[in-house]
């Protein structure tokens, strides 16, 4: 339907821009990392050439209540700003939205979706695990990694007699790599989830007028194979795998207008960023193995590298015949090359011919 191709022109027009506004934030809160580097910094070199071990406890307590407060104030700070960008969502969704429909929308209360925003947690993919939290939990869970790492290249510094420039060093480039980059994950990753429960919670106010959500992946190298075999699913409002999925995850739902519901006259596209690095215009019909099988076999082979028996798994896609969609679950999970035989046995017997 026309009007379903306008909006997920325009979400993922949006989404360009929410990626954009996450690397603002993290800009505006960079600097508490600067802080926290500058006071960890001060407080090692306090300790002097001549620190004796009997006093590393103490020192480490030190430590332990300037990442405390840094940490508080990279949560404080991203929650502030995230407020804001909750009440510009449902905007956006509403000027959307009204484009198509016939009937205007109705934006739920802020102050509900904020609430709902804050304390309803994601699901996120952690190697073979999946963990649920909120923004604040992700926040605790950096905090509790970082401060391990930070306080265990002091600590190992110390005990083995490093000097306290040297221990600095360390700890001002750790926090510069590893520090900096999951920082600006969390806060992608939170600006991303936030985005999402405001679309879901303005969808549960328009029932009447939305029938459901469907998914859309980025399509570009990369899309993990979760995302990719996910794209152009439609799941019932509240119901399926919602982004964000992981970490950094850059995928959306975008609301599917009821039957009956909508203008006509309205037509919408997709980019695309293609193996030479160029970026196109797609219909938004297109799915993610739709735009894959147009790439080049070496790229195709490449992406295919991220799934577990990767090789066996390109050739069911390229001699086989199935798509994305078939290599994962319904909850976004790999499903087992034994479990692809079962299901899809002439798939099989077309990637691999008897000899």
């Amino acid at each position: 339907m026309s009007a379903e191709d306008f909006l997920v022109d325009a979400a993922t027009r949006r989404q360009i821009m929410i990626q954009r506004a996450s690397r603002g934030l993290f800009r505006e809160l960079e600097g508490i990392l600067e802080e926290l580097r500058d006071d960890l910094v001060a407080q090692i070199n306090q300790a002097g050439t001549d620190f004796q071990r009997s006093r590393l406890g103490v020192l480490i307590t030190s430590i332990d209540g300037i990442l405390a407060g840094k940490t508080q104030q990279l949560s404080e700070g991203m929650l502030e700003r995230l407020q804001e960008f909750v009440g510009d969502e449902l905007d956006f969704q509403k000027a959307t939205l009204d484009q198509v429909l016939q009937v205007e929308t109705t934006v739920p209360a802020p102050e509900a979706v904020l609430n709902a925003a804050t304390t309803q947690p994601t699901k996120i993919v952690i190697g073979n695990t999946t963990q649920s939290l909120t923004v604040q939990q992700m926040v605790d869970v950096f905090a509790r990694g970082q401060s391990k790492e930070l306080k265990n290249t002091i600590s190992a510094g110390f005990i083995a007699g490093d000097t306290p420039d040297q221990i600095a060093r360390r700890v001002s480039q750790k926090i510069a790599g590893r520090t900096r980059a999951q920082a600006r994950t969390v806060v992608q990753t939170a600006t991303n989830h936030m985005a999402g429960v405001a679309r879901a919670e303005f969808a549960k106010e328009n029932e009447d007028r939305i029938g459901g959500e469907k998914f859309i992946a980025t399509l570009d190298a990369r899309t993990t194979p979760a995302c990719s075999g996910l794209d152009g699913n439609i799941y019932d409002i509240g119901s399926g795998p919602t982004p964000p999925l992981h970490y950094n995850c850059r995928s959306i739902r975008v609301a599917v207008p009821r039957e009956g519901s909508v203008l006509s006259g309205l037509e919408g596209e997709r980019p695309a960023v293609n193996a030479d690095g160029t970026v196109t215009q797609v219909s938004s019909k297109k799915t993610f193995s739709g735009w894959l099988r147009e790439q080049p076999a070496d790229f195709q082979r490449e992406f295919f590298r991220k799934y577990q028996n990767g090789e066996a798994k390109y050739e069911l896609f390229q001699q086989g015949g199935l798509d994305a969609k078939d290599f994962i679950d319904n909850d976004g999970v790999e499903i087992s090359l034994q479990e692809l035989r079962e299901q899809n046995p002439l798939a099989w017997q077309r990637a691999t011919p008897a000899d």
